[in-house]
């Protein structure tokens, strides 16, 4: 039956049945940490179908805002046409449009260069090479490759800021999302043929046996029987024979249904995250350990509709000693698509555990449940129930280019239709966003720049305000939102209310969310599982890469090898340090009218330090 979602908050689905209140699980065992970013059906903070935005009291002002931009660019138009008979001078449009056909094809080329993943990928599925440690050289070689090549075409063209800094962003950003595609199937690589190797020593575990598989499997259902023939009679609500306990080493424990059809018994993940890995988390993200989830009664205790006495009354109740009686699997076994949380209430049907689970052999048992547990590893979350490697077609990694994420996974939120007259609105605004953003850069920025003998004070200010302006009129919700709807693609939250920061690593969660999942999956994360890192230290290796991009980008722009970006990048840390402290949380006021100011000052303190320096 297919049920149709809705979100409304944060972590909170509304279905037909009742709330889904979306709860990670945390592992009771000392391995390494996971982080994973979930994906729900979800609208941005500023689209017209946000039901929060449409009833916030100062909407107005929103709309406020674009009609005085609107009237700047009439008055603009108006003085460019009394002197020049223009309506907008192109001064600045022959800079940009220079070469634009070979910046179009090269743009073209470094596209279609992308579906090097999938025969990458087909390689580590016909065991041409393991992803360890050969396919790790193939893909970080070719992905500094990929960048150089961007980076040293720029120069050789004597391409303008613009069209060199744009060559470069788009290959940074499709880079990310091909280390994410092939990092994660190079995951999932690892779990299918460990899943292979534990099939052969079952094979071989069983050739030794007397009587063989047929002997074992007899054996094994007598047990099972014995075992459900202990239990009695199954109590009204509690799941029968055969049903798990938990859901192996699946994202989500199940949920509890209350009397009145409202799903309980889940955590905010957003506490749990950041009481997991400290402040540099986000709103969607959760954390996860390697091994079995802990027993769903953790999560029921926090609900107001189950009281302590009727938590005793269930766990007095008998078992499932069928279920129970199952060894656990092996607790170092690799993780796949666990981690990708699914934005339904349960990330995938579980299978029936195997036959053989039951047998008494140790050893065969435990060899069919690590089976079990790596079948459902190579699982995707969602309707389309894709095994791996049934996911590496050029057909699905062009899905995945058209998608507004540079995070993979098997499966995203789908939504059932596309809006043409949605793309139509995108790309008009596209259009009309990029006109105001052209008319401050020609009128506004460009002749203030500051030259030799110039005041500096008086060059900050003129800059400040029209750098601002442009810097919020960065099209997150045109460009990805137009691609969300093409490509059916159900999570529209680029951004967050980054607006009401209070401090810089708030506003590094929420303002581009795209990159920072990224970074917070495949550095912040892998660093502290690879590296074995502290989260002091993975939050300081996060800071140091996302540094040394920005500064990459400005010496490409620039033509100019400058530390300024990057020292002001790194001095972020001590700031979020200063964010922390209690007198600095207590009035928030304080700390957004900080953040504010440091973000006006840093666009135009850049452009003097890169200009005149």
């Amino acid at each position: 039956m297919t049920t149709t979602l809705s979100k409304t908050k944060d972590n909170v689905i509304n279905t037909p049945g009742g709330i889904i209140h979306v709860r990670p699980y945390r592992s009771s065992s000392n391995a390494q940490l996971k982080a994973v970013l979930s994906f729900t059906p979800r609208v941005s903070s500023l689209d017209r179908t946000n039901e929060r935005s449409q009833s916030d009291e100062f909407r107005g002002f929103f709309v406020l805002f674009w009609i005085g931009l609107a009237l700047l660019f009439l008055r603009t138009s108006i003085q460019s046409w009394e002197i020049n008979r223009t309506p907008l001078s192109w001064t600045f449009g022959r800079l940009i449009t220079r070469d634009a056909w070979v910046l179009a094809i090269s743009d073209l080329v470094m596209v279609l260069a992308m579906f090097f993943c999938v025969p990458f990928v087909k390689g580590l599925q016909n065991k041409w090479y393991s992803y360890t440690w050969t396919g790790l050289i193939i893909q970080h070689s070719f992905q500094t490759l990929y960048l150089g090549v961007a980076v040293w075409w720029g120069y050789h063209r004597q391409w303008y800021w613009v069209q060199s800094g744009f060559l470069v962003l788009h290959a940074m950003s499709s880079l990310m999302k091909m280390h994410s595609y092939m990092s994660h199937n190079g995951m999932l690589a690892t779990v299918y043929f460990q899943l292979q190797e534990e099939k052969r020593q079952l094979e071989e575990a069983i050739k030794i046996v007397p009587g063989g598989k047929e002997e074992l499997l007899r054996e094994a259902a007598e047990r099972k029987a014995q075992l459900e023939a202990l239990e009695g009679p199954t109590p009204v609500g509690t799941p029968g024979p055969g049903t798990p306990a938990l859901i192996g080493r699946s994202s989500f424990n199940a949920p509890s249904t209350s009397a009145n059809g409202v799903n309980t018994g889940y955590e905010d993940p957003t506490s749990a995250f950041k009481r997991q890995i400290g402040g540099f988390t986000e709103s969607s993200t959760t954390s996860f350990k390697e091994g079995t989830p802990q027993p769903l009664s953790s999560g029921l205790a926090s609900s107001p509709e189950i009281s302590s006495s009727s938590l005793r009354e269930r766990k007095s109740k008998k078992k499932n000693q069928a279920v129970d009686a199952l060894p656990s699997p092996r607790p170092n076994l690799p993780l796949g698509t666990s981690l990708e949380p699914s934005h339904s209430t349960l990330p995938h049907e579980p299978s029936p555990p195997s036959p053989l689970a039951w047998s008494s052999n140790e050893q065969i048992a435990l060899l069919a449940r690590n089976i079990d547990a790596m079948q459902e590893e190579l699982k995707s979350n969602g309707s389309e129930s894709l095994i791996w490697p049934q996911n590496v077609t050029y057909k699905h990694f062009l899905d995945f280019m058209f998608f507004p994420t540079l995070v993979y996974q098997l499966e995203y939120p789908r939504t059932k239709t596309m809006r043409p007259m949605v793309v139509v609105e995108k790309i008009i605004a596209t259009l009309g966003t990029f006109s105001l953003i052209y008319t401050i850069t020609e009128h506004y920025i460009l002749p203030m720049i500051p030259k030799p003998g110039d005041s500096l004070i008086k060059s900050f200010i003129n800059l400040a305000l029209p750098m601002m302006i442009n810097y919020l009129l960065i099209i997150f919700e045109c460009v990805c939102t137009g691609f969300a709807e093409l490509s059916y693609f159900a999570d529209r939250e680029f951004y967050q209310d980054w607006w009401n920061s209070t401090s810089w690593d708030v506003f590094s969660r929420k303002w581009n969310k795209p990159v920072h999942t990224f970074l917070l999956r495949h550095v912040y994360a892998s660093s502290m599982t690879g590296l074995q890192l502290s989260k002091t230290s993975a939050a300081f290796v996060t800071f140091l890469l996302s540094a040394c991009c920005h500064e990459l980008v400005m010496a490409v722009v620039t033509k100019k090898l400058r530390p300024y970006l990057f020292l002001m990048q790194m001095a972020q840390l001590p700031m979020i340090a200063l964010g922390r402290l209690p007198i600095v949380k207590r009035n928030k006021t304080v700390g957004n009218i900080v953040f504010w100011a440091g973000l006006m000052s840093g666009f135009p303190l850049l452009a003097i330090c890169y200009l005149i320096y």
